[in-house]
């Protein structure tokens, strides 16, 4: 049998064996839109994937997205879809306080995130844009809809502290159990 053959029958077996993390995040009551729910393998080691690229543009004077989730050596592309020049930096040390100066429209400069933690964007352009990537440990995340609802698909069976988090709030963590059937977890911190 062939090295990918093996590859492939290798990974559907592990989907078959998968589940789904779903719920909606509440704050006081309320959706809570850009929050981010992710999950840490804590009873053995969690898949790494290969380390991909992700954009964040900027245009109309504003970072897009808003909140970035992306998994630790994910490279970031940083983008200028503006008419006018941006800058684009970052005081976070888990991102290298990073500084990629001023560009114009149709510019592109990138930075990898190895480090998890929460990375700060600012442009000292123009002041009013901020931005957030949050790095994280583990391939199993996903941003809240503007309803609160997320979904975190294709997680192997085992336990894992569920993070939630938020700009401007305080951590909240749990542990979940996930078996190869999906799981229905609501937060609210």
């Amino acid at each position: 049998m062939r090295a990918a053959a093996v590859i492939v029958l290798l990974a559907s077996a592990l989907a078959v064996h998968a589940a789904t993390v779903a719920g909606v995040v509440r704050h006081r009551g309320a959706a809570a839109r850009d929050a981010v729910v992710y999950l840490e393998r804590v009873d053995g080691p969690a898949p790494r994937p290969a380390p991909g690229h992700v954009v964040m543009d900027q245009k109309n004077l504003a970072f897009a997205p808003h909140v970035l989730p992306v998994v630790a050596g994910t490279t970031v592309d940083f983008t200028n879809s503006d008419d006018i020049q941006h800058n684009v930096f970052s005081p976070s040390k888990s991102a290298g306080a990073f500084d990629l100066g001023s560009y114009s429209r149709g510019e592109m400069r990138s930075v990898t995130m190895s480090e998890p933690g929460d990375v700060l964007v600012l442009c000292n352009i123009h002041m009013e844009m901020e931005a957030h990537i949050l790095v994280v440990r583990d391939p199993f995340f996903a941003l809240t809809d503007a309803d609160g609802r997320y979904r975190i698909a294709d997680v192997p069976p085992g336990r894992y502290a569920v993070k939630l988090w938020r700009s401007g709030w305080q951590p909240l963590a749990r542990t979940v159990d996930v078996a190869d059937t999906p799981v229905a977890l609501d937060l609210e911190p």
